[in-house]
């Protein structure tokens, strides 16, 4: 999603064919991507986002799926939702997804969403200073990587290289 390069429209063809796959032998639960609009740094893939989500959309309509629409958990705009990296979510934002998947699910439960402090007030000038921290430790190399084509994980050893059976022997 995030480069430039990716033919969308052939991206979700191939996501249709595998949908299709895991449709035919189980329920499948799927999730539209995060509306970026409102991030400064992501705000101008909207339009991208948007094209994706649609064709998330067709495809879950398509198959049948359950579709938690992640677009629209306004919430999230909440900075608490979010881990340091401003990509992954926090534990509470891990938290409320488990909840709207059950809701989407139409499974009954009892979670209620983290009650989360309010955050601290900050001055423009303490969220410059932390936007440039968050630019340095997390989007520059994010970008690097991109450029030189590596991964995070490129060095990492895999933790069960050969295939391990999910019940204990």
């Amino acid at each position: 999603m995030l480069r430039p390069r990716i033919d969308l429209d052939a991206l979700v063809a191939e996501y249709d064919a595998a949908v299709g796959q895991l449709a035919a032998r189980a329920h499948v639960v799927m999730f539209t991507a995060y509306d970026p609009g409102e991030a400064p740094v992501f705000a101008f893939l909207r339009g991208r986002f948007a094209i994706y989500n649609e064709l998330v959309r067709e495809v879950a309509e398509r198959h049948g799926a359950t579709l938690v629409d992640f677009w629209r958990l306004r919430e999230y705009r909440s900075d608490q939702l979010w881990d340091t990296d401003r990509m992954h979510m926090s534990s509470a934002g891990h938290q409320r997804m488990a909840i709207a998947v059950l809701d989407a699910l139409g499974v009954e439960h009892d979670l209620e969403p983290l009650v989360l402090p309010p955050p601290p007030p900050s001055s423009a000038a303490e969220r410059r200073q932390a936007n440039v921290a968050w630019a340095k430790e997390h989007a520059g190399p994010w970008i690097g990587r991109r450029l030189r084509g590596t991964s995070s994980g490129d060095a990492l050893t895999p933790r069960y290289p050969t295939l391990q059976s999910p019940l204990p022997t």
